[in-house]
């Protein structure tokens, strides 16, 4: 399917055949209250569009965002940590939420138990404080870096408008405070939002498709029903094998550019 053609769905609703219904033929409605089941063969669904943060909403890229990020964290452990310590143990808290795991732990467990475990010098407590005080603090610097894309922002406001459902499936490797402070400098309010993936709430990351799986899982979405929008292939377009429609950001710049 081209990008236009998956893009039409953004002013229009898709038709299917439904078998479902009580047993006295009342209307029924779906999880999220959002399209209705009445027992005649044309029933409407709700199409949910998911959306990449940076390098979508944002122009910034994730390898600058997060160079500049390790500037910032490394610069504001100076004098409580071993800055360069604290480095390689990001690194190796990371490296176990891209590794082989199960879903016991959602990403922020894991991240802190690994981290917390590889500086060795102070408990969870104590870290949980300093990334608390640096998100509220040097984490702010960061805003100059993040410039939205107005167009696909507003392509975003408009399918809102439009009645489509609307995700935040960005990496989960940042905590809802952090996520939620990008989203603000996009322009993005969470009023406008169905769902925000994020450490706290995730236990899987891309490209792990079990990421999108549990996406569909949490709000009862169809994968059929999807469409994400993103920049990297190898990312964000793993989508496709959890049955997710794929676009990338691009098509929709060419095709909304005059809007």
């Amino acid at each position: 399917m081209i990008a236009r053609d998956i893009l039409k769905t953004s002013i229009e609703f898709r038709f299917v055949t439904s078998v479902h219904a009580t047993e006295e033929n009342h209307p029924v409605k779906d999880k999220r209250g959002q399209f209705i089941y009445d027992g005649s063969v044309l029933v409407k669904e709700r199409i949910t569009y998911l959306f990449d943060l940076d390098g979508t909403l944002s122009a910034v890229s994730d390898e600058v965002f997060a160079r500049r990020y390790l500037q910032l964290v490394s610069s504001s452990a100076k004098g409580r940590v071993v800055p360069e310590k604290l480095i390689t143990s990001l690194e190796v808290a990371l490296k176990a939420l891209f590794g082989d795991r199960d879903n016991i732990k959602n990403n922020y467990d894991l991240f802190m138990e690994k981290f917390v475990e590889s500086m060795n010098d102070h408990d969870r407590n104590w870290f949980e404080k300093f990334f608390d005080e640096f998100y509220d603090g040097e984490y702010n610097r960061l805003e100059e870096l993040v410039v939205p894309r107005e167009n696909v922002v507003k392509v975003l406001k408009d399918l809102r408008k439009s009645g489509k459902g609307i995700i935040i499936a960005t990496n989960p490797i940042f905590p809802e405070k952090a996520i939620n402070k990008r989203l603000e400098w996009v322009g993005v309010e969470k009023k406008l939002l169905d769902y925000v993936t994020t450490m706290e709430n995730s236990h899987y990351v891309k490209p792990d498709v079990r990421y999108y799986r549990e996406i569909l899982e949490v709000n009862g979405l169809e994968a059929r029903n999807c469409v994400m929008i993103g920049n990297d292939m190898s990312m964000d377009g793993v989508c496709s094998t959890a049955g997710i429609e794929y676009i990338d950001v691009s098509s929709i710049q060419s095709i909304w550019k005059t809007t």
